[in-house]
């Protein structure tokens, strides 16, 4: 009885850990298992990419000074220029790109912190062009601002703690067989990864493949080149691309290509007839050194993250707040979702991210005041102000009506919504609509 007290003390934890870590992605708006923070994430990759970088250098496989090497970075920088408009932190992340020279290998990838590499075989087995590289590095650069990388390595640490329960377990019962360890771990981490992984690789690939063709767009490649890249890869004939087994996808994915060819085409025309200023250098050390013309990464950031815009994919939801047409409905079915994701608003709402914030309340859809407050807020921060008043006002309605953020389990995050909306609309009597 003993032992069964301990592991469902275990269980326990382990379960409590996985609710505790998930998060709603501010790009996508899907709840991911987030328990490796952001800065040990990008730290693990920067020490990944440096081992990685040094073993192909010292096989002289790190393609340096060369034409093609020189545009992969004029590309890439024009995509990571339309990347920090919809995730700005990216800005100070230490963008880096090398050209991997190894002629039989078609593949490519972004690590967190956006460590870049792409293998020449592009260009020896598949004659890619500048178009279809560029979205083949979008797609590498949508699984890093997607934060597909955390997400995997959560995955890993999660199958780490069922293997270790399952082993203990086992052990416990097998006390004289000294392998029952670490086969246990070995099974079981196969079939987490199997239960875990993959339903999460498909959306991870539907989300880098819907970035990567928009970022690609609007950075003036035209999209359908991902139409053509991904055919070319399709028709190579005996062993498959390395890409093709480290991007699963089904068979219909050159079809929902074509789709996201049209819906981001617009966006493609507006670029391709318009004259780009000088961007910054994000390819190195953030640094003052690397700026292009007169426009810093900060100042340029900063310009491009106030702008009332969203990936497409969100544009419905967006196109509805901004005109003040969301009416939150969902009660208990929906208060899971917001109390994990509560946390993640304050977070946004912090950082004055409110495009971000507005798809997120929505994508939620959760009625209460703190909902529409916020919903409120990020409207005020856009510069919408008669919308926000109608959030505002909708705020106050619902406490009223018994929805309120107060309560033991259904905190506000410390925000004092009826003084926060007085002082908004400057009307001091807007506070007396508190519930009593």
């Amino acid at each position: 009885m003993d032992f069964c007290h301990r592991s469902a003390r275990w269980l326990v934890l382990a379960l409590i850990m996985l609710c505790s870590g998930c998060a709603a992605n501010s790009i996508t708006g899907r709840s991911q298992l987030m328990l490796v923070s952001e800065d040990a994430a990008v730290k693990g990759a920067v020490s990944a990419y440096s081992n990685m970088m040094g073993q192909y250098s010292k096989k002289d496989q790190v393609e340096t000074g060369t034409p093609r090497a020189a545009r992969v970075k004029e590309i890439t920088n024009r995509l990571v220029a339309e990347a920090v408009r919809f995730r700005p932190d990216s800005s100070g992340w230490h963008w880096e790109v090398q050209v991997i020279n190894d002629p039989k290998v078609v593949n490519a990838f972004c690590m967190a912190g956006g460590k870049m590499g792409i293998y020449t075989g592009f260009w020896e087995k598949l004659k890619a062009s500048d178009d279809e590289i560029a979205n083949v590095m979008g797609h590498e650069i949508g699984h890093a601002l997607a934060s597909h990388t955390r997400e995997k390595m959560s995955v890993a640490m999660t199958v780490g703690v069922g293997s270790a329960l399952l082993a203990v377990a086992l052990a416990g019962r097998n006390s004289n067989n000294s392998s029952a360890y670490p086969a246990a771990q070995n099974t079981v981490a196969v079939a987490a990864a199997l239960a875990i992984t993959l339903p999460n690789s498909r959306d991870a690939e539907t989300e880098a493949d819907q970035i990567g063709i928009e970022l690609a767009a609007r950075a003036g490649f035209d999209p359908r080149a991902a139409v053509t890249l991904w055919e070319k890869m399709a028709k190579q004939g005996g062993t498959p691309p390395e890409f093709l087994s480290t991007h699963p996808a089904p068979e219909n994915r050159a079809q929902r290509l074509q789709a996201l060819v049209t819906q981001v085409d617009p966006l493609y025309q507006r670029a391709k007839n318009k004259t780009a200023g000088p961007l910054p250098d994000f390819i190195g050390q953030p640094s003052n050194e690397y700026v292009v013309g007169s426009t810093t990464r900060e100042e340029y950031t900063a310009r491009v993250s106030a702008e009332p815009e969203v990936m497409t994919f969100m544009a419905a939801e967006f196109e509805r707040f901004r005109k003040g047409e969301v009416i939150l409905t969902c009660s208990y079915e929906c208060a899971l979702g917001y109390g994990f994701q509560r946390g993640n608003w304050k977070s946004l709402h912090g950082k004055k991210q409110w495009r971000e914030l507005a798809v997120a309340v929505v994508k939620t859809g959760y009625l209460n005041d703190l909902s529409y407050f916020l919903l409120g807020e990020a409207a005020m921060g856009l510069g919408f102000r008669d919308v926000a008043k109608i959030y505002y006002t909708r705020a106050l309605d619902a406490r009223n009506a018994d929805r309120s953020c107060e309560g033991a389990f259904n905190t506000c995050e410390e925000f004092d919504i009826p003084q926060r909306i007085a002082a908004a609309l400057g009307r001091p009597g807007a506070a007396a609509a508190q519930k009593q």
